[in-house]
Parts: C-alpha cells; structure tokens; sequence
C-alpha cells in the first residue's frame, strides 16, 4: 500500500524519528553556520532600510522643513507618497523573490533604496523630496517581507520567530542607532550644497549602497548552493525543510496560490492586526523627534533622548520573540504586549509632567515595535508552501503599513505641542489590536480542534499523492500556531 504524503507535526512538538535523532548533531552545526552567514548581513540590510525610511524625522527638527519649504500638511503628504507604493508593491516585489531568488533580490532593492536616499541630498524643493520618498517606497518594498521568506528557505518553522525577532529588533534600534548617526553626520562641516540635514542622507545612501555589496557575496542561493555548508549537512537541511515546509513541488499559477495566501481568514486577521501594531510603530518611529521637541527640547537633544527608549524596545523584542520561539506560542506574547503601549499612551494624553511623558515613550516602543515582525512570523508559521509563504508575507506587510501611511498624519503640526489627536488615534489601534489577535487565536484553535476531531479528512479522501501534498495550510494534519 502507497504511504499517504503526511506534514510535520505543525504543533512544533520535537520530530523523534530515527533519522532525525541520528542527524542533530549535523543541523546543529549546519544551523550554526547560517546564523553567521546570513543573520548579521540581513539585519544589516533591515536597518538601513528602517534608518532610510525614517530619517526624514531627524533632517526635519535639522533644518529641513525650512530650506524646503514643508510647512503646514507638506511633510505629512510628503511621509504619505513612501506608503503608496510600499503598501501596492509589497506582494508583486515578493513574487519577484520567490522566481528572481533572494541572493539577487535582495541586494537589487538595498542598492536601489541607497542611490535614492543618497540623491535626497541634493534635492531643493518640496517636490523633489515628494518624488524622492515616493521612489522610495518602491525600492523598500520588499525589503521585510523578502528577508523573511528569505529565512524560511534555511530555516524550519519553529527556528523562523526567534531570527525574524533578531533581525527585526534592529527596527526599534535604528531609532537610537539614526539619531546618533544624524547627529554626527549633521555636525560634519558644510561642503557643497551639502550640510547638516543633507549630510544625513547622502552619507546613509552610500553606506546602503556598500551594505548592498555585502549582501550580494553572502547570502547564498539555496542550502544546496551554500558552500559553506558539507554535503552531509546540505542533505540533512534540505530533508528536514521540505518535511516542515509541506509543500515539495513548484506551486504555478501564481493566481491560485494568491487566492490561497490572501482569501483565508487567517491571513485576514493577521494583516488587519498588523496594521494596527504598525500605525504605532511608525508614527513613534517618524515622529519620535517632533514628539520630544514639544516638551521643550533641542533638535541635537531630542535625537540624544530618542536612544534610550529604543534600546529598551530593542532589548524586549529580542527577549519576546526568543520566548516565543521556545514556547511555541506568538498571540499570547502580542496580547501581553499591547496593552502596554496603550498605557503610555494614556499616560501621553493624560499628564502634563515632562519625566512622566517620557516614561510613557518607553511603554509606548514596549509593544508596537516587538509584535509588528511577530505578525510576519506568526503568518508564515501558519502557511505552507514556498509561493504561498512568499504572498501571505508580502499580504500582511502590504495591508499593514497601511497603518504606516495613517501613521503619517498622526502628529500634524496643528495640533503641537500636545498632540491629542495623535496620541487617541494609537491609543484606540492599539486597543483594537489585542482584539483582533484574540479572534485570530479563537479562530486558530477552533481549526486544530477540527482537524483533531477527523473533520477535515474529506479534503484529503480520494485524492493522488501529489494533490495531498498541494493542499498546503489546508491539509488535515498541518496545525497552526496559537
């Protein structure tokens, strides 16, 4: 009798089976040798793009909005034209990563997003920053979803969270890292046309571009075009993703997986939830400055006073998504999370006391910028397929940073010093948020109980073994993550 085509265990329990107990040693090693390849020149990448994206906050309160003229609604517009295209392009940039690879890709798009921040330098009028940051948007695209399905080409299931985490906590620390690097690269004489808020941008493009070389030369290919990794652990990598990932065949069309990746309530709730993390995320990140200076700090000062938050969010990320990936769990953590940063934004709306509303940025950065990337782990915990992974990731990115094109008139300058309208707005998203996550994990678990219970074995009666194994996250015995 022909054996039925079956998914690893998705519970995350240990695999316990005589090859894989006779093979430890191996992915251990071949484990830890990805970590060192790939881990520093991807977070490399996350955080020029991160520091790219916002660096706009630290030229403003630098001179910027006086030389080119940004006042009333101009900066917020000129935020909105980065999430236009960022939030349209998210999924077809991560289609392209998935048929052009990411070794090409990925360098492709952090080369291209240097020459744009490089050329922001020189710009001389709203216009020119309005067309500069819309290009931008383009070029950054598919920087995060395409450096997670990145990681799901090396890495299992259970292994993704914890490396999404690490990379992705250099989001929050690119906010102390940018200011610090703002400050320095404002202080450099004037040369040129170039000075203070310019030197920001043209110095940061050319370290993105040089990082965009770096990445070229590491990332490899595939396992088995990695040659850093011995035959034996190239087979025993490669053995071991195709069990945990599902799906061991090419998934053409593109169109049937789009709907499978996108039409799924799962994928649905993850991206709305996304959205609300990520409208906190960056109106802190873009933000951040003019917040300060509002409570009566210099422009140098308020980028020194940024660094400590984000390091502190930096810190909890880190320690969140590594206790998630050992327990196994990611909606537990996000509900644990948010309502922190729904408190500092009370505290934000309700004191007046200077050392109280900066307390309160602390709590505000504790949740938004850790569970922003646990969203995209959680999403491609619970799809299957290397082109499925590729759109759902690309989905929850693209819906999401609608919340970052919201985020962009968060803090108009009308409403300064106290911003009550702003600080409302991410107080109630975030708010929602824990709702959202808590209906997504009723959802999750009402699923496993199905398939536990035998009632989803008609989608695998009578079909071939190739059509079993194109079932994906549908198949009866794929269980999701809580």
């Amino acid at each position: 009798m022909e054996e039925k085509p079956t998914f690893a265990s998705t519970n995350h329990q240990e695999d316990v089976d005589e090859e894989s107990l006779a093979n430890q040693a191996l992915a251990a090693s071949a484990q830890r040798k990805l970590d060192f390849r790939l881990m520093p020149i991807l977070t490399l990448v996350y955080l020029f793009a991160f520091i790219d994206r916002s660096n706009a906050g630290n030229a403003r309160v630098l001179g910027m909005t006086d030389d080119l003229h940004l006042a009333a609604y101009r900066f917020n517009i000129a935020l909105s034209a980065f999430y236009v295209p960022y939030i349209l392009f998210e999924i077809p940039a991560n289609i392209m990563c998935k048929i052009v690879g990411p070794k090409i890709w990925i360098p492709f798009l952090t080369f291209s997003f240097g020459v744009i921040v490089m050329s922001m330098a020189s710009v001389q009028s709203y216009h020119g920053f309005l067309a500069a940051r819309t290009c931008l948007g383009f070029a950054e695209a598919g920087i995060m979803p395409g450096i997670t399905y990145c990681l799901s080409c090396f890495y299992r299931r259970r292994e993704l969270v914890s490396r999404i985490g690490i990379y992705s906590s250099v989001a929050s620390l690119s906010g102390a890292f940018g200011g610090l690097l703002a400050t320095a690269f404002a202080k450099v004489p004037a040369w040129g046309i170039m000075h203070s808020w310019r030197n920001i941008f043209f110095f940061e493009g050319i370290i993105s571009m040089l990082i965009a070389g770096l990445a070229f030369f590491f990332i490899p290919a595939s396992v088995e075009k990695a040659p850093f990794l011995t035959p034996a652990e190239k087979q025993v990598i490669s053995r071991w993703l195709a069990r945990d990932l599902g799906a061991g065949h090419a998934e053409d069309p593109v169109l049937r997986y789009l709907r499978r990746a996108v039409l799924n309530l799962n994928t649905i709730l993850i991206a709305v939830a996304s959205l609300c993390s990520l409208l906190t995320m960056n109106s802190m990140a873009l933000f951040m400055p003019s917040i300060l200076t509002t409570m009566g700090y210099s422009g140098i000062h308020s980028q020194l006073l940024s660094v400590p938050p984000y390091c502190w969010a930096a810190i909890v990320c880190v320690t969140v998504t590594t206790l998630s990936g050992r327990t196994h769990k990611r909606g537990v953590w996000i509900v644990a999370l948010m309502p922190v940063t729904a408190t500092g934004f009370i505290l934000l709306l309700t004191s007046t006391r200077t050392t109280v509303r900066y307390f309160a940025i602390f709590l505000c950065l504790t949740g938004a910028f850790t569970v922003s990337p646990m969203f995209v782990a959680w999403c491609m915990d619970n799809t299957s397929g290397r082109m499925t992974r590729a759109i759902a990731a690309g989905a929850v990115v693209g819906f999401g940073n609608i919340g970052g094109l919201i985020a962009a008139w968060a803090y108009v300058l009308p409403d300064a010093p106290r911003y009550i309208k702003g600080h409302a707005l991410n107080l109630g998203f975030s708010a929602f948020c824990v709702v959202v996550v808590c209906g997504a994990m009723w959802n999750l678990h009402r699923e496993n109980r199905l398939k536990a219970a035998g009632r989803r074995e008609d989608r695998v009666a009578g079909k071939s073994p190739e059509e079993i194994r194109d079932l994906g996250h549908t198949h009866s015995e794929f269980y999701f993550t809580l």
